[in-house]
Formats: C-alpha cells, sequence, structure tokens
C-alpha cells in the first residue's frame, strides 16, 4: 500500500485524519536500570547468554545475563542471580548503585565473565513487573538466539 486511501477500511489508520506519527504516543514503561554509564560506554555489545553460555564464553568477555536477584544486602557490592536455566552467578557490582534493586526481581546483568560463575557487572536492568517475568520463555529466546537459521538476527553489529 501506497497511501493510506488503498488501506483496507477496517484498518484505524484508513478512517483516521491525524498524520500517523502525530497519532502515535510516548510509550510509558516503568523500567529501572542501575549502570556505572563510563564502564557500561567501554563494553562492546555482549551476547545474552543463559548459565550454560555464560561457563563457555571466554573470561573478560562481555555478556549479558538475565535472571532473578536471589542474594542482595543494603548496601552490598555484589549480589547473586539465579539464571533462567537454574545457575547461580555472583554479581560484582562495584561501582553500580544497586539501590533502586530487589531480591527476586527479574533482571538483567550486563558485563564482564570473571569467573566460571563470577561477573563484573557494570549495570543491571530490570522490567516492568520485573518479579513477574518469565524466566522459562527468556531463556528459550536465548537459546533460538544462538541457533545458526537465526544466530545473523541476534548478533550484534559492528560500526
Amino acid at each position: 500500500w501506497k497511501s493510506r486511501e488503498q488501506l483496507p477500511p477496517t484498518w484505524p489508520a484508513a478512517t483516521s485524519t491525524a498524520e500517523p506519527l502525530a497519532a502515535m504516543v510516548a510509550m510509558d514503561v516503568d523500567t529501572a536500570s542501575a549502570v556505572d554509564v563510563q564502564a557500561l560506554a567501554a563494553l562492546t555489545v555482549g551476547s545474552r547468554a543463559n548459565f550454560g553460555l555464560f561457563q563457555q564464553a571466554a573470561t573478560g568477555a562481555s555478556v549479558r545475563l538475565a535472571g532473578r536477584i536471589t542474594e542482595l544486602q543494603a548496601g552490598a557490592q555484589s549480589c547473586t542471580i539465579t539464571t533462567t536455566d537454574g545457575g547461580v552467578v555472583q554479581v560484582a557490582a562495584a561501582d553500580v548503585p544497586t539501590s533502586g534493586l530487589a531480591a527476586g526481581t527479574f533482571v538483567e546483568a550486563v558485563g564482564t565473565k570473571a569467573g566460571e560463575a563470577a561477573m563484573a557487572a557494570a549495570g543491571f536492568y530490570s522490567f516492568p513487573g520485573g518479579g513477574d517475568a518469565d524466566a522459562e520463555l527468556w531463556d528459550e529466546a536465548v537459546k533460538l538466539a544462538q541457533l545458526p537459521q537465526l544466530r545473523d538476527l541476534f548478533a550484534p553489529v559492528q560500526v
């Protein structure tokens, strides 16, 4: 379709008088992030990983690891994350403010692999309804992104 007039009459844009961009509204997403901006800027874009893929990554590699915070003490410089496939990773968060995070929250930790079950975080991203996130679904998406047929769709692009 090259113009609004060619759209089927049941489509909202076919009857709307507003321009498409003017009709868009800002999306209000309640997410929390805790990041060390300088450390995050210095990282290469890492691949999303579950615990199995995390263990295969080289020490020092950039990774994005999702899971639930299972241990976090007030003012802590580290936390423990149970990954989407059930692994447990100790995450050091020395320069990352953890005040907006809580135990039980589903987060994606971004940083570098520091050991077999250890990570140095440059940031944490939580999602709306953080406690309600579907860890199994996330894990399946991570696995799908590793399939040879789909890998190119999810691989970071070098610019």
